[in-house]
């Protein structure tokens, strides 16, 4: 899906300020960064005010640009974004590569509903039977992480539970694993609540 904003000119200037929803740009930035001619670029961001993803504003002689966050439709659109672009960097292949053994893999977070902003980390969960050779895999999960984060440039935070810190999580009410269960989607494997159900 990603690949849809990147093909596309309208598309592709959306998902700059989807990217970025709290970055105002005015019309020759936004051709600048993007390569795009300043009429297709004009054009683009006068059809997304009308439809409400985007609100201008005047300065002087400038018109200012930026995301309606509030709108209904770029509140989804900027889910969809999100968990597009991080697909885009095929996480889950990657981190399973470094550890087979994962049973559950989540992105949790501003990611997760869409809430990010320039600044957001991508957070993601892994839920593992053992950690085997625990300094192996997290010298692997390091390496990963910094692959990821070259390829989105955002910082990524991964956390990695085996099955007892999962389990002794979930018994004593433990905060991040409400912050998890809270927000999160599955993006490999079973379900958070049990991930060791079918095993």
């Amino acid at each position: 899906m990603i690949k849809l904003f990147e093909k596309y000119v309208d598309m592709k200037i959306l998902g700059l300020f989807l990217s970025n929803p709290n970055t105002p740009y005015h019309v020759k930035e936004v051709s600048r960064k993007l390569g795009v001619s300043p009429a297709s670029v004009s054009g683009a961001m006068k059809y997304f005010e009308s439809t409400g993803y985007l609100i201008k504003e005047e300065k002087g002689l400038a018109h200012i640009y930026h995301l309606n966050k509030e709108h209904p439709a770029v509140v989804a659109l900027r889910k969809a974004y999100g968990i597009a672009l991080i697909q885009s960097a095929g996480p889950v292949e990657a981190f399973l590569q470094a550890d087979p053994n994962i049973v559950s893999f989540a992105l949790y977070g501003s990611y997760a509903d869409g809430t990010f902003d320039e600044h957001s980390d991508i957070e993601f969960v892994a839920v593992a039977p053992s950690a085997l050779d625990k300094f192996s895999n997290q010298r692997k999960f390091s390496e990963v992480r910094k692959t990821i984060e070259e390829k989105l440039g955002r910082p990524v935070a991964i956390f990695v539970a085996t099955m007892s810190i999962w389990s002794t999580m979930k018994s004593a009410n433990d905060p991040m694993y409400h912050k998890i269960m809270d927000n999160h989607i599955l993006i490999y494997g079973n379900g958070l609540e049990d991930p060791f159900a079918n095993r």
